[in-house]
């Protein structure tokens, strides 16, 4: 590719040992990489660019805006606490700390449902790459997130203090708190995933160069 050369004018190719010049158009040639793109490229982009509104341009998979990169961290965390952090410690009939994980594989298996939801909204999160799919899935990530705070409700809620003759003493650990706040901050970033709509603004945009830039 080094070798060649085109004519910036009707971009036929030439090998650098076989012309300087274009016989037809007379025009010096130059190395095909610095050629600026052809009027039909131009044109097709300039179409593309049309059809394609910014509510639908894929953002790289890096992207940490419109709410995607506080969510994808806000999940996480909402794992980790799930499963590192204490939730409960049992003072009888038993001493035992617990965390939601140790709790959901005991009696308490529901608890599992927050934690595949936690990791159902990183691989929601993580592959919508358009402001139009990031609030598509708006309600779904709602609903996601949330899970966790409803079922620490429920275990707060129905948790005994006694069974038959067995006198339960337990405390609610820091563990059980964090995860109830990143659950209610992952419903707050999940309303408001993907932004306003920004097609009222769409007008505005500059377009790509046309074909008389290129002369």
């Amino acid at each position: 590719m080094s070798r060649l050369l085109a004519c910036p004018f009707c971009r036929e190719l030439f090998d650098q040992a076989e012309a300087r010049d274009c016989p037809q158009c007379e025009i010096a040639l130059e190395p095909i990489h610095r050629l600026r793109p052809s009027i039909e490229d131009v044109e097709r982009e300039a179409v593309e660019w049309e059809q394609t509104s910014a509510e639908d341009a894929a953002l790289p998979w890096a992207h940490a805006g419109h709410g995607r990169g506080a969510l994808l961290g806000v999940a996480l965390a909402g794992l980790l606490a799930f499963w590192f952090a204490p939730w409960v410690r049992i003072s009888s009939p038993y001493d035992a700390i617990r965390t939601g994980q140790s709790l959901a594989n005991g009696p308490l298996g529901w608890l599992w449902g927050g934690a595949v939801a936690w990791f159902a909204l990183l691989v929601l999160v993580g592959t919508r790459r358009s402001q139009r799919q990031m609030r598509g899935v708006r309600a779904i990530a709602v609903l996601f997130a949330s899970a966790t705070s409803t079922e620490i409700a429920m275990l707060v809620l129905t948790s005994p203090a006694q069974s038959g003759r067995v006198q339960f003493v337990y405390t609610w650990e820091w563990g059980l708190y964090v995860s109830l706040a990143t659950s209610i901050a992952g419903v707050l970033v999940a309303w408001r995933f993907g932004g306003k709509s920004q097609e009222a603004g769409e007008q505005g945009r500059a377009p790509p160069l046309d074909s008389a830039t290129l002369h």
